[in-house]
């Protein structure tokens, strides 16, 4: 038995003393210093004296507004309902715009494009179901789930698409940024139901990711509508459209985030 097996035996059972242990426990206790040295202080202490009308008080104050409430789902189930959210989106819109893009791309760009897209969006529900409850493993920082995406599918832009400039390029770009913005916009609640049920200790960087996970919804079908394979027509206009959602995700939640601060 090592020091980590007697800590959780001691959280299951912080009552009861170290004579009433398995024998396995009683020996490591004779055998290391620290856990001997804490068992005694701990057997040593007497219980506190707790006044019952404080008790009582207390319990007035916390037991009315308690509330049963049913258990987060598991991970993976709410990574799937992030990822089914996204697939619906993109599926609605699409049949309204066409696929114009999808056509035009060649089956190499397709392929890295969409597998890159696929990977991002994969990758970011696991972390954001993960988020969901404090003091669950952190795969990476956020900054990084945000920034790597962003940086991968820019540098696939640039090497996968060639530079075709056309006279109206800012209208063309507008346009497609308003698409997206309008995609991560329609997701962005949808999100927001499958994940409200949970607790942030970061809301921004929560923020920034949501805004992103919705950001690369908009990016897709974009990439499945828009025909225009000018690198920077992408880079601008479909990209900049999930930069632009990242932004205003962690805006959006610093905003509220205040204004719950205040009237708390």
């Amino acid at each position: 038995m090592q020091c980590e097996d007697l800590d959780r035996l001691r959280t299951k059972s912080p009552a009861s003393k170290s004579p009433a242990w398995p024998r396995e426990a009683q020996q490591h206790l004779a055998s290391c210093s620290r856990c001997s040295q804490l068992q005694a202080v701990l057997e040593a202490a007497e219980p506190a004296d707790f006044p019952q009308a404080l008790q009582n008080r207390i319990e007035a104050a916390i037991l009315p507004g308690l509330q049963p409430v049913s258990p987060l789902p598991a991970a993976s189930r709410i990574a799937a309902s992030l990822l089914l959210c996204a697939v619906a989106v993109i599926a609605v819109v699409n049949w309204r715009l066409g696929i114009d893009g999808w056509q035009a791309r060649s089956g190499l760009q397709v392929s890295v494009d969409f597998t890159l897209l696929g990977v991002s969006m994969l990758i970011l529900a696991f972390a954001l179901a993960n988020r969901m409850v404090p003091g669950s493993l952190r795969a990476a920082p956020a900054w990084t789930l945000v920034v790597t995406p962003l940086l991968t599918l820019l540098a696939a832009v640039i090497l996968f698409f060639g530079y075709r400039w056309s006279p109206p390029f800012w209208p063309r770009v507008f346009f497609c940024w308003e698409v997206g913005i309008a995609c991560a916009a329609i997701s962005a609640p949808l999100f927001w139901l499958v994940l409200r049920r949970g607790f942030s200790l970061n809301p921004v960087s929560q923020g920034a990711m949501t805004g992103l996970a919705a950001g690369l919804v908009g990016v897709t079908v974009l990439e499945i509508h828009c025909p225009n394979l000018d690198r920077m027509h992408i880079a601008d206009g479909h990209l900049g459209a999930a930069l632009t959602a990242v932004l205003a995700g962690a805006a959006l939640s610093a905003i509220l985030v205040k204004i719950q601060g205040r009237y708390a």
